[in-house]
């Protein structure tokens, strides 16, 4: 396995991260995107001795790099393959409830765009896949397909692409349906055959809607933060990093759930939801990267960090 700079993913706002994070008692963290192990290591380096760190990731690949960048801290870190879903599963029973800080990174690891070979960057010819766990699931090329021109062209609206959806949408299908759809090649082609100005902005959207549904990107974010509760101590912290607005509206919509805000309409005379503060949410607008992060790597220009505290 390479470990190198090419592998290597630059973690997203560390200092932020580690201001929010960490404290004096802090003793449990659960990085539940852990990755190649970048944020971890900062953490571990700056956390109180003897702190104990759970990372999960469902890439097999990622998680032997991060086992090795964090050798050095030895039964102080337990690595698992799991979907971050998963947490009350994947961490130990003595842990659940126990937890000073979780972190979340819902971006792409740049392991993953320039080694995988499993299609998740549309500057390059590998196959329909996307999946993070290659080792089951269905593949982007299976989800294509099977979906109809209408579920299509909704995903890519969802995720921003709402001018051009339901043509590329139908030139997908009309592609696919003459064995034309095989490769992230064929789909690039596909998008740029109907979008002549800014391919580059179309062909993210396309890629990331559907990378999103074929790992259940957004379900699966929001049942990891439904867990945060069970998962927490009293005075634990969260962090969640998002990249996109459908990302972030899920960590705003849940955390305004958990931090006891009335979300009945506003035409109620009487609260009838009976919400009750479980967070307390420590940044009321989305931090975001500084502009010297942003020029020394530019992949953390739409990243959007938000904290929550355990009541």
């Amino acid at each position: 396995m390479r470990d190198d700079k090419d592998t290597l993913h630059v973690p997203v706002m560390v200092e932020e991260v580690k201001h929010w994070l960490l404290a004096a008692q802090t003793r449990v963290i659960v990085d539940m995107t852990v990755g190649t192990g970048g944020h971890a290591l900062a953490l571990l380096k700056a956390a109180p001795v003897g702190c104990r760190l759970i990372g999960l990731d469902l890439d097999s690949d990622a998680l032997a790099i991060a086992e090795k960048r964090l050798e050095e801290f030895e039964d102080r870190v337990t690595l698992k393959k799991s979907n971050f879903a998963d947490v009350l599963d994947a961490i130990p029973a003595d842990v659940a409830g126990g937890v000073d800080a979780i972190l979340i990174d819902c971006g792409i690891s740049k392991l993953e765009i320039v080694t995988s070979k499993r299609g998740f960057s549309f500057d390059r010819n590998d196959a329909l896949d996307m999946r993070f766990d290659a080792s089951g699931g269905t593949t982007a090329k299976s989800f294509v397909a099977s979906a109809s021109v209408e579920e299509l062209t909704e995903l890519f609206k969802e995720y921003g692409e709402k001018s051009h959806a339901r043509k590329i949408a139908k030139t997908m299908v009309a592609r696919r349906d003459h064995g034309r759809m095989e490769s992230t090649l064929d789909l690039a082609d596909a998008v740029k055959s109907v979008v002549r100005g800014r391919q580059a902005s179309s062909l993210a959207r396309v890629f990331l809607a559907l990378r999103a549904a074929i790992n259940r990107e957004t379900q699966n974010l929001a049942e990891a933060i439904e867990a945060f509760p069970r998962v927490l101590s009293a005075g634990g912290r969260a962090c969640v990093i998002s990249y996109h607005s459908v990302e972030d509206r899920v960590v705003k919509t849940l955390f305004r759930r958990y931090s006891g805000k009335c979300v009945c309409p506003p035409c109620s005379v009487v609260c009838s939801c009976g919400m009750k503060q479980v967070f307390k949410v420590l940044t009321p607008r989305p931090l975001s990267p500084t502009p010297e992060e942003i020029e020394s790597n530019p992949s953390a220009r739409s990243a959007k960090l938000r904290v929550a505290e355990k009541m």
